[in-house]
């Protein structure tokens, strides 16, 4: 039965990878004004938190994946405190509210994500994303913008691949005062399937991403996060949020 499975697996996955391939692209550029026509590039994701043992789980990633690394960087968030048209280069731009930056083995990557987008056909969150590697220098940049650091945390775990399809498994801990990493904020490992797509691969992505997701189940469930569920109605954050926006069931 299993290896029926596996088989049946091994022809999705070639029928969809030709589709997909197609739509999923990166964006990684070396100079900031060069994210302009980097082209709309989209991250299709679905998320999960493990509630089952991590050396099961690992078990049947690497059985699905081709490779894996270790992942460990900080990650910090910062806001805009101006309402403010962009630089002159990028005329008729508005500056994004929030930037992400990455601190990695001393190398600095930026980060900007949209708001998810929700389509109800389309069963995985979907976010316009531009991923740029910068310096140091650029903290100074983001100063002179008007941007403040809102929070931050550290990021520990491993990252599968295969083709165009990333499994993350990871943890978060607070930043402590000193710079240093402080206790989980989160007792459960948060689990991430993503690929990324052109504006004409969302359906296909979101079939890819579900059909690697059914072979996860049950070790975990990764469902499609509607963030919309975020806002109560007295505009507090849901007590049964994590820190990471899925849902603790």
């Amino acid at each position: 039965m299993f290896q029926q499975n596996k088989q049946h697996h091994h022809q999705q996955h070639h029928q969809q990878q030709s589709v997909v391939q197609s739509g999923v692209a990166s964006a990684t550029v070396n100079n900031p004004s060069e994210s302009i026509v980097a082209g709309n590039i989209y991250e299709c994701s679905l998320h999960g938190i493990l509630s089952t043992p991590s050396s099961t789980f690992i078990q049947r990633a690497k059985g699905m994946m081709r490779c894996e690394h270790p992942v460990s960087y900080k990650e910090m968030v910062f806001k805009s405190t101006v309402q403010s048209a962009g630089p002159s280069w990028a005329e008729g731009s508005i500056l994004p509210s929030e930037i992400h930056v990455r601190y990695e083995k001393n190398t600095v990557y930026v980060r900007y994500v949209g708001v998810p987008q929700i389509k109800d056909n389309i069963n995985a969150m979907i976010r316009n994303v531009v991923d740029i590697k910068s310096s140091e220098t650029f903290f100074i940049y983001l100063e002179n913008l008007g941007y403040v650091k809102d929070y931050e945390y550290f990021v520990d775990g491993y990252q599968y691949s295969t083709y165009n399809l990333s499994l993350f498994l990871v943890n978060h801990r607070r930043v402590l005062n000193d710079g240093t990493k402080g206790e989980l904020l989160n007792k459960h490992s948060m689990v991430e399937l993503q690929c990324l797509s052109g504006e004409e691969g969302f359906v296909a992505a979101a079939e890819y991403l579900n059909t690697y997701a059914e072979y996860l189940y049950p070790f975990v469930e990764l469902i499609k996060f509607d963030h919309r569920l975020l806002t109560a109605e007295n505009g507090n954050t849901p007590t049964n949020v994590n820190v990471t926006g899925g849902y603790n069931r």
